[in-house]
């Protein structure tokens, strides 16, 4: 395609517009994909001249491999009427390729900085990770009563030995408490 056009004729700089065969291939696009008809009722009153300059107007901040992209996806997101000059932009903006940037170089650290960092971060890791509140610390203050020889509530019996997966028992004569585990084995 010819080289892209920098602005209108009539001024001395301006916005990228697209070349004048780029502009008509573009209609040509459009032609081939909706028919004469379709095209004629949607720009009724637009002469064909018209219509590449407002293409090369509209499309020219996009690159040229979108646009052509635009073009191939433009029947199937509007399979029964040419779009509107808008959509197509839309169209072809969304099909400009993602920009990669390069990865930042590796930082220059000794063996000894690495091994004092990936310290550093583990002990954080570990102050996230540990238990900041006691869940059963309820359970274990209700063992502790029951031990120490106050009689709870049946409820307060069953729910705290169930949560610290013990058995509250006194058949030896005093008062024990062994895993579960244990008692099912016995």
């Amino acid at each position: 395609m010819g080289e892209r056009l920098t602005c209108d004729a009539g001024q001395a700089a301006g916005p990228a517009l697209l070349s004048e065969e780029q502009a008509a291939f573009c209609a040509g696009r459009i032609l081939s994909n909706y028919g004469l008809g379709l095209v004629r009722a949607k720009w009724e009153g637009i002469t064909p001249l018209v219509l590449k300059a407002e293409l090369a107007r509209q499309l020219g901040g996009i690159s040229w491999p979108a646009i052509v992209a635009g073009l191939d996806a433009m029947p199937g997101r509007h399979p029964d009427y040419p779009p509107n000059i808008g959509q197509l932009q839309a169209l072809c903006k969304g099909c400009e390729p993602t920009k990669f940037y390069a990865a930042l170089p590796a930082p220059n650290l000794t063996p000894g900085q690495i091994a004092e960092r990936q310290a550093a971060a583990e002990a954080m890791a570990r102050k996230v990770a540990a238990p900041r509140y006691d869940h059963k610390a309820w359970a274990r203050k209700l063992r502790a009563e029951w031990l120490s020889g106050r009689n709870l509530g049946m409820q307060q019996q069953v729910m705290g030995s169930e949560a610290l997966g013990e058995r509250w028992h006194m058949d030896n004569g005093k008062r024990e408490c062994s895993p579960i585990e244990q008692a099912e084995a016995a």
